[in-house]
């Protein structure tokens, strides 16, 4: 059993984007095997190593990029003197959210050249070799991605949102097996199966009937069973799992509505808003107020009146 991480990202912004610069000695070099609960593209600019993706191992080199979905195990320990750059990403990123759904966790948009990302596991980790015009263009992309979440001009979701779309679709144009079959590929392996039932239940109903009795009554499972075998599975609880769901759309609805803290704890289900933010403050060590005037990088727009959590 490997750990599933969390979205977590290190800087608060109106998009769940984050571009990192990947080098020798970056934390996600030293971190064991591991999945995500969201999308992760490694470039790599320059150097040589290997990287594990399940069982398989590749080599990592310039003009390599590595597509990691959601929950699939991967190692860079290998990565040697490899460099390059890390994109992690939620699907609410790739297209323009509402403010009450952000469609399904592990969901992508259909349509145009995204189907890629809809392909089996086995099939969407392959890496790809890009041509280096495309890849001196995507390199491009990814300076003008880091340099708007870090400055946060007005405006900046828009573009930073426009640019991985734009990215993912080069990707997904270069894909050796985008005209492939889907039935040529190993279908997925049952445990996605569940945990994508019990994604998309969380999604649905996290707001009001979240408890783990419930999800097992609409899963068809024994709670008992079901809270362990999520366990097993990912490194965390069904609870868990809701609470970071509620925090995907505690960040959202910070970053792009003017509803109050108060308004936006209702929405999640919490009856007390000191809850939320004591919530919030675990998560995020700082105050659902906070977050907001950093992600919006300009003057708060509403507070809240809980007393500070411990």
């Amino acid at each position: 059993m490997y750990p599933i991480y969390p979205y977590s990202p290190k800087h608060a912004s109106a998009v769940a984007v984050e571009v990192q610069p990947l080098h020798h000695g970056h934390a996600m070099q030293q971190a064991p095997p591991h999945g995500h609960s969201f999308y992760e593209l490694i470039f790599i600019t320059g150097g040589q190593g290997q990287h594990r993706i399940g069982e398989s191992v590749f080599t990592a080199e310039e003009r390599t990029v590595f597509v990691i979905p959601p929950g699939v195990i991967h190692d860079c320990r290998r990565l040697g003197n490899a460099d390059g750059w890390s994109v992690l990403f939620l699907p609410e990123s790739i297209q323009e959210p509402s403010l009450t759904n952000l469609g399904l966790i592990h969901d992508v948009p259909t349509g145009l050249l995204f189907d890629v990302f809809r392909r089996p596991v086995l099939q969407l980790t392959r890496p790809l070799t890009l041509e280096l015009s495309t890849y001196r263009h995507m390199t491009g992309m990814l300076s003008s991605m880091a340099v708007e979440l870090r400055d946060k001009p007005v405006g900046y979701e828009y573009a930073v949102r426009a640019t991985l779309q734009l990215m993912l679709i080069g990707l997904a144009r270069c894909a050796p097996w985008l005209g492939e079959p889907a039935g040529q590929v190993a279908a997925h392996p049952e445990h996605r199966d569940l945990m994508t039932a019990v994604f998309r239940d969380i999604d649905w109903h996290y707001p009001e009937d979240s408890t783990l009795t419930a999800a097992g009554q609409r899963l068809g499972f024994n709670p008992n069973y079901l809270t362990t075998r999520i366990k097993q599975l990912t490194g965390r609880t069904y609870g868990e799992w809701v609470i970071e769901r509620k925090m995907i759309e505690a960040r959202h609805l910070l970053a792009t509505s003017q509803l109050t803290v108060s308004k936006i704890a209702e929405r999640l289900g919490y009856s007390e808003i000191e809850s939320f933010v004591r919530r919030f403050r675990h998560h995020h060590s700082t105050t659902p107020s906070a977050w907001r005037k950093e992600a919006l990088g300009r003057v708060e727009i509403s507070c809240e009146s809980a007393p500070s959590a411990p």
